[in-house]
């Protein structure tokens, strides 16, 4: 039993650590180093043969992997977001195929670079991968959306869209976005689902 509570209490460190008070940290650390060293010829096997012959240990050691990858992503992505870097966001996304918040970004990115194929391809992916949460994340999907997509507005406004297709793809997106907002009966919503319509119609 005693093992098991160790067990539980390290795999909860890995993901909670970050949003824990200084002293829980501290009592957390502390049992995590206790387990490291009761388990220092297993960590030892796990990192040369990828187990330890322990499902509880490897268990552990496999969510640490998951918690690394994890941060790995969000870091390129988040780099990716602030530089523009296309090569760091399709990284990301690789790593995390199934965050629909990271394919959304990069479908941003790609259609503010011309390449709308790919970028209408990546919506299409964030849509499908979105299927995968609880209704609770349409909302805050479409949130996101309406904000990366609206921060490329004053460019397009002031330097006009490479294609049409471009145009119809951005103001598209933007009205399928406020299509989901409208559906918490909010007018505002409404009436900006129907300018992005009337907008996507008067593309050239």
């Amino acid at each position: 039993m005693k093992k098991r509570i160790v067990t539980i209490a390290l795999s909860m460190l890995l993901v909670f650590l970050t949003a824990c008070s200084a002293e829980d940290q501290g009592i957390l650390i502390d049992i995590a180093l206790s387990w490291a060293k009761e388990h220092a010829v297993e960590i030892a096997a796990y990192g040369v043969f990828g187990t330890t012959g322990d499902q509880e240990v490897d268990a552990v050691l496999g969510a640490r992997g998951v918690i690394d990858n994890i941060n790995a992503a969000d870091q390129l992505m988040e780099e990716g977001r602030e530089q523009g870097d296309l090569t760091k966001m399709e990284e990301a996304v690789e790593k995390r195929p199934g965050d629909y918040t990271y394919r959304t970004s990069y479908a941003t990115a790609l259609l503010q670079q011309g390449n709308t194929a790919d970028a209408e391809a990546q919506f299409d992916a964030a849509d499908e991968a979105l299927g995968n949460y609880s209704k609770d994340h349409l909302q805050t999907y479409a949130t996101q959306g309406i904000d990366e997509l609206g921060a490329l507005r004053p460019g397009f406004e002031k330097n006009g869209f490479a294609s049409t297709q471009q145009c119809q793809t951005y103001y598209g997106r933007m009205a399928y976005f406020y299509e989901i907002r409208a559906a918490t009966g909010d007018s505002y919503f409404k009436q900006q689902l129907e300018h992005y319509l009337a907008m996507k119609k008067a593309c050239q």
